[in-house]
């Protein structure tokens, strides 16, 4: 069986920026531990498997090293795809059904498309909290402005320095470190121009990503906050890892948020699933 494998830059910044996704399109299912060896094997940063169902489209997502519910990149690359490729007309929306639930994309002329998904509520930080996080990033907790909990133990940490930011060179088997159960750490700092609204960096070791190139989902408890911060209900964020990332949040209420960037398709290939089925089976 042939399937056609593309390589998407999602939310992506410029040329070779962004989240590198592979977007594998089925036409029926295949099984769970295929699909993650399968992703395993093309090592991107997320895979995102698309089968179509009724007039919506299934997602699942998958690092190197694990499945996941929702992958923010993943589904802007899906909807990248779906629309560059004249699968649906750019004035349909695209209902996706993911672990998570419903999200819908939508594209935006001439060359973005929108992810509208359910906010994910987090819970501030004690002083408690935020000096036995300091020393995961190697930092001091007087370095530490503010820090968010978000379900399943990942942490959102702000400095007020965001050359601090740029600098951090955390020892990522901190994060790992048996006993604290965390699913990652994302800092983020207040920009310093006028080109965006804050900066973002984001370490999941545990799913064989270490830093991430771009973390979308994060922004769906991140984005509320600053808006909070800031006044304002749409705001721009900007990942400062190696390759880098740039995305757009409106907040439409305390439960919904749309997520909206570009990006752009890289390469496209067949992969035999019959021939990987036996070398790997």
């Amino acid at each position: 069986m042939i399937q056609k494998v593309f390589l998407v830059d999602a939310l992506a910044d410029g040329p070779f920026s962004g989240a590198p996704t592979r977007v594998i399109f089925l036409t029926s299912p295949i099984e769970r531990f295929k699909m993650a060896s399968l992703a395993a094997e093309l090592g991107a940063q997320e895979t995102v498997y698309v089968l179509p169902h009724s007039q919506a489209y299934i997602l699942r997502f998958f690092t190197p090293q694990a499945e996941i519910k929702l992958g923010v990149q993943g589904a802007m690359a899906a909807a990248h795809l779906i629309y560059d490729i004249g699968i649906r007309p750019p004035d349909e929306p695209l209902p996706f059904l993911t672990q998570e639930g419903e999200a819908r994309a939508a594209f935006i002329p001439p060359d973005a498309c929108s992810l509208t998904l359910d906010a994910e509520p987090a819970s501030p930080l004690r002083d408690e909290d935020i000096r036995l996080a300091a020393p995961l990033l190697d930092l001091s907790p007087r370095q530490i402005a503010w820090g968010l909990g978000l379900p399943g133990k990942t942490l959102i940490l702000a400095v007020d320095d965001y050359q601090l930011l740029k600098r951090l060179e955390p020892n990522l088997a901190n994060i790992t470190r048996e006993g604290l159960g965390l699913g990652g750490v994302a800092v983020t700092a207040l920009a310093k121009r006028g080109d965006c609204d804050y900066y973002l960096r984001s370490f999941r070791p545990k799913l064989g990503l270490g830093e991430e190139s771009v973390s979308g989902g994060v922004n769906r408890s991140l984005a509320p906050h600053w808006g909070k911060l800031l006044g304002k209900t749409r705001l721009t964020a900007r990942q400062l890892s190696r390759r880098g990332g740039l995305m757009t949040v409106e907040i439409q209420s305390p439960d919904r948020v749309v997520l909206q960037g570009r990006s752009t398709t890289v390469l496209r290939a067949d992969i035999l699933l019959e021939d990987l089925e036996a070398r790997i089976f």
